[in-house]
């Protein structure tokens, strides 16, 4: 019997067509990647950071030293978090803290994509009523 048609060679064809997409996709996840890894640092340091004023014996004396552990914790100057920023607001029965990191997006990625993306987070703890005493 003979062959009518031939399809020798599809297969090379198809892979040529396909394999651009599945970098850009591969890309895409690399992208999506960073930024939630910078997101969920975010949130997590925003959180011990409330946190870390609660418990503190003075608030307003401590605000210093837990802006240093969060440029170490972010890892302040890297991709994931190129700038942070830190806002704490103490009141008298709770403690607030934001944080906004700009993330850089051209490091990591193949695509074409903007430079960079600022992630936020919020926190709020309640001050520890029986923590020491100053």
């Amino acid at each position: 019997m003979r062959r009518i048609a031939c399809d020798r060679g599809s297969a090379s064809v198809e892979l040529a067509i396909l394999a651009p997409l599945v970098g850009l996709l591969l890309g895409a996840v690399v992208l999506v990647g960073r930024v939630q890894l910078a997101r969920a640092d975010v949130e997590g340091a925003a959180r011990s950071a409330a946190r870390d004023l609660s418990i503190s014996r003075d608030p307003y004396l401590a605000v210093d030293s837990v802006r240093a552990s969060l440029a170490d914790t972010l890892d302040a100057g890297s991709p994931t978090c190129r700038s942070m920023s830190f806002s704490p607001t103490i009141g008298t029965e709770s403690v607030g803290v934001t944080i906004s990191c700009t993330v850089d997006l051209q490091e990591a990625a193949v695509l074409p994509v903007p430079g960079s993306m600022t992630v936020t987070a919020s926190a709020t703890e309640i001050i520890d009523t029986y923590r020491e005493g100053p």
